[in-house]
């Protein structure tokens, strides 16, 4: 049997990471206002918007800080980072104790399935559980969304008051 040739693809000129995503980020900022609000997205899809107006932001605040710590390392700015991390740690750590105190009233709750005594009390108990752990792992996640994009809002934010009092000093 032989197998068919295979053909070896060009290689591709290699783009530096910076200038790929200030293309990527420009192109979206060139769609009409009409034209964008006229795209309504079905449900089915505005997870994946969502998610990928998200990640969107998140590769522009990379770019910006990148850019503002290449242009003015001034540790007042790095200071502000760790403050900011900082904080974003501790909210992240106050939803992990509330997940792992939900799961522990869980826990305690299963114990008392021993005490049932009829088919139908065991199974009512079971599925109480269940409902209890589906509304603490919809809580959980909900309140790590709700953390990631406030932070990247605030973070944006942020950045762009610093990127404008960088440019701001440069020119003075």
């Amino acid at each position: 049997m032989m197998l068919p040739q295979t053909i070896t693809p060009k290689p591709v000129r290699p783009v530096p990471f910076a200038a790929l995503m200030q293309t990527a980020l420009s192109a979206t900022e060139h769609v009409p206002a009409p034209v964008a609000a006229a795209a309504t997205v079905g449900a089915p899809l505005r997870r994946t918007v969502l998610v990928s107006e998200l990640a969107t932001r998140s590769a522009a605040n990379a770019v910006g800080t990148a850019q503002l710590l290449a242009a003015n390392p001034d540790s007042r700015i790095i200071d502000e980072l760790c403050e900011m991390q900082g904080a974003f740690a501790k909210q992240l750590w106050k939803i992990d104790q509330d997940w792992r105190a939900g799961l522990m009233r869980i826990y305690e709750g299963s114990l008392s399935l021993r005490r049932a005594n009829t088919v139908s009390k065991v199974v009512e108990q079971d599925f109480n559980l269940i409902g209890q752990y589906g509304d603490l792992v919809t809580n959980c996640m909900t309140s790590v969304a709700t953390l990631v994009e406030n932070t990247n809002v605030g973070y944006s934010y942020w950045l762009a008051k610093k990127i404008e009092a960088a440019k701001a000093a440069a020119a003075a």
